[in-house]
């Protein structure tokens, strides 16, 4: 389905059903941004467009989104303003997520010997106990 005709469906569309074409128009990807990007200063539409603009972002396009969604912060309804904000942590959190992952697979596991020796170390200390030993 074209991007235009499925635009015009969501926008005709009751508001409990609307959010069924978000994850149709979604993979349109900025040019799905660019489309919705009008709505953002609708009372009825804007919570909608902020839903399609945060789906563009966590399906590959972060960064377009992400400017999408702080350039709106001026132009929302004050009602749809935590939207705003909500989808722009989702999205920082994404990213922070996505990033930790890549930290996690580019560092090079621990060798066994290093990863043996504080071990071997705690062990060979002498144990103390903190508590009084009773003597008979």
């Amino acid at each position: 389905m074209q991007l235009t005709s499925l635009l015009e469906e969501a926008q005709g569309a009751a508001p409990d059903r609307r959010i069924l074409f978000r994850d149709q128009i979604a993979p349109f990807g900025t040019r799905a941004i660019e489309g919705v990007q009008p709505w953002l200063t609708s009372d009825v539409l804007a919570a909608f467009a902020v839903r399609v603009i945060l789906r563009v972002g966590q399906q590959g396009e972060p960064v377009a989104a992400a400017k999408a969604l702080r350039a709106a912060r001026r132009r929302v309804p004050s009602r749809v303003l935590g939207d705003v904000e909500w989808a722009l942590t989702s999205l920082r959190l994404a990213a922070r997520e996505a990033a930790d992952a890549a930290k996690a697979l580019a560092t090079p596991a621990a060798t066994a010997p290093a990863a043996t020796a504080p071990a071997r170390a705690v062990l060979d200390r002498p144990r103390y106990s903190p508590v009084p030993r009773r003597h008979r």
